[in-house]
């Protein structure tokens, strides 16, 4: 949270994207892998709502436990449920914080086949008994589809460029800026700039297209490995430039 109150000091932000990392979560091990440590400090959703709350953040979003798609595209039908009801605690977490955006990992990236209409109707269901949130799907690879192809059918999307990279897809969400209300700007730092650790998008061309086409949602910032504080707030600056 000190890190959050600096930049917010040098107004060098907007706001935060806040994770909901499973790694956290004192309920349910984590059954996706990631590099963040599993022997951390376990909370429960109601905790970091009292946590945050008095500090009053500006989330512009809140990341669901990345875990729920695979809940949600298992075959046995207590995960299946499991996975609705984590995501319905997610959305009240979402509001709880007053953001009005919640992301989601809405598959199981290791499968080689899902129902997606089983997963566009949860969605729907969803959405419908959530007005005030918009439910956001994120363009996360699978074995089964590319991203883009997956995506059709869900209203809000998240663009992260890193996988739009990898699958050579940007072109094709660029044209359909009007579903997309969160862009991931995710990659490592290098030589002053952010540049995708898989394919070979251009990220200042991208974002620069992406304004000139009209989008006007929010940019989100996601640093792999590492890199100084004064490196992340230099880059941050060359964002502002490129998309105000």
């Amino acid at each position: 949270m000190n890190m959050m109150e600096k930049l917010l000091e040098e107004s060098e932000v907007d706001g935060f994207e806040f994770v909901l990392l499973p790694e956290w979560d004192a309920e349910n091990q984590p059954i996706t892998p990631t590099s963040a440590p599993f022997e951390c400090e376990k909370h429960s959703l109601k905790e970091l709502v009292e946590i945050l709350q008095p500090q009053v953040f500006p989330f512009l979003s809140v990341h669901a436990n990345r875990d729920i798609g695979g809940y949600l595209c298992s075959e046995k039908t207590e995960l299946v449920k499991k996975g609705v009801r984590l995501t319905k605690e997610c959305l009240e977490f979402t509001k709880a914080v007053q953001s009005r955006i919640c992301v989601f990992h809405f598959w199981d990236t290791w499968k080689e086949k899902l129902e997606l209409s089983n997963l566009q109707n949860q969605y729907r269901k969803l959405q419908e008994d959530n007005p005030k949130i918009e439910i956001s799907v994120e363009n996360i690879p699978t074995k089964y589809k590319t991203p883009f192809q997956l995506i059709q059918g869900f209203k809000h999307r998240t663009l992260d460029l890193k996988w739009a990279s990898l699958f050579n897809e940007f072109d094709l969400f660029a044209k359909e800026l009007a579903y997309i209300n969160n862009i991931h700007i995710q990659g490592k730092y290098q030589e002053g700039r952010l540049a995708p650790t898989v394919g070979n998008l251009n990220y200042e061309k991208a974002l620069k297209l992406l304004i000139e086409t009209g989008y006007s949602g929010i940019f989100t910032i996601e640093l792999e490995g590492t890199a100084s504080y004064r490196d992340i707030v230099e880059y941050i600056k060359q964002v502002k430039k490129l998309v105000r």
